[in-house]
């Protein structure tokens, strides 16, 4: 993997693909750029593709703070312009999302298309399965915060987390792509995330929704993690371009039902990216 610095911290990040308009691939909480390999695979003959390691997990730094909204859209603002990546396609999951959609929110001038799959907002967040422990989370003094971010989730938390990203026993067993996610990562990542939901409720709300570039949402109805109903409210407020609702799928639809976001995804940058956005 590549490496670029941001504010002292060392980020991870890989590509694949020699031409066309750049695609910038950010991945959820408790994952890495290795929930992208199937699509990334499938883009890369048209587009050149950039897959992060947010800060925390995969192959990038594990820094004591900064696992915030505004802190990973300055890092991956700063990613875009160190690379030389505008008129770019963004394409997220969860936390991805959010940033991806932030992103198009402030520069709109620089995206041309933005793919949002099960996007975290306070709202997708606080009615799905994981809501109880968010609320503890969120309530706890700040000093029992700090202690438990100095914890590392062990193998089986790591484990447990990815398995309630998919719907079923089997499609956990059988993705290739989980054993590398089970190392554990610093729980500083999440605990500083659930901390910071309420900024994520900006994302709730679309006032300002004719500047956007070109939205996709896609949501797996069975996400556990967070909620495709809530999902629905955000969209009818965000008016997405595209809007796709997956049977059979929850929090990793890239991986349960690879083929069909693959050519959702495949299909919406193909309508709004153009070669002449290469630079």
């Amino acid at each position: 993997m590549e490496r670029f610095i941001f504010d002292g911290t060392h980020l991870a990040y890989t590509r694949q693909g020699e031409t066309g308009p750049p695609v910038v691939l950010l991945h959820s909480a408790g994952s890495s750029h290795i929930i992208w390999t199937p699509l990334m695979a499938a883009l890369a003959r048209d587009y050149r593709c950039y897959a992060v390691d947010l800060p925390g997990y995969g192959e990038s730094d594990r820094p004591a703070d900064g696992y915030t909204l505004e802190r990973y859209t300055e890092l991956i603002c700063a990613f875009l312009m160190q690379h030389g990546l505008t008129d770019a396609g963004l394409v997220g999951n969860c936390v991805g999302s959010a940033i991806s959609l932030t992103l198009a929110r402030r520069y709109p001038e620089l995206f041309r298309a933005v793919v949002a799959i099960n996007p975290l907002t306070e709202s997708t967040a606080m009615h799905g399965d994981w809501r109880h422990a968010a609320h503890l989370v969120r309530r706890v003094p700040d000093g029992t915060a700090r202690a438990l971010s100095g914890w590392h989730t062990p193998r089986w938390v790591a484990k447990g987390t990815a398995r309630s990203w998919f719907t079923t026993r089997r499609a956990y067993r059988e993705c290739p792509y989980v054993a590398p996610l089970s190392s554990g990562f610093p729980a500083r990542a999440l605990v500083y995330l659930v901390r910071d939901l309420s900024s994520f409720a900006a994302l709730d709300d679309w006032p300002d929704r004719a500047e956007l570039p070109p939205v996709c949402v896609i949501w797996g109805n069975q996400n556990r993690v967070l909620s495709a109903v809530a999902g629905r409210t955000v969209n009818d407020r965000l008016r997405p371009d595209r809007a796709e609702y997956l049977d059979g799928c929850g929090h990793v639809p890239m991986l349960e039902r690879s083929a069909d976001v693959t050519a959702i995804v495949t299909e919406f940058l193909a309508a709004h990216l153009s070669a002449d956005s290469v630079h």
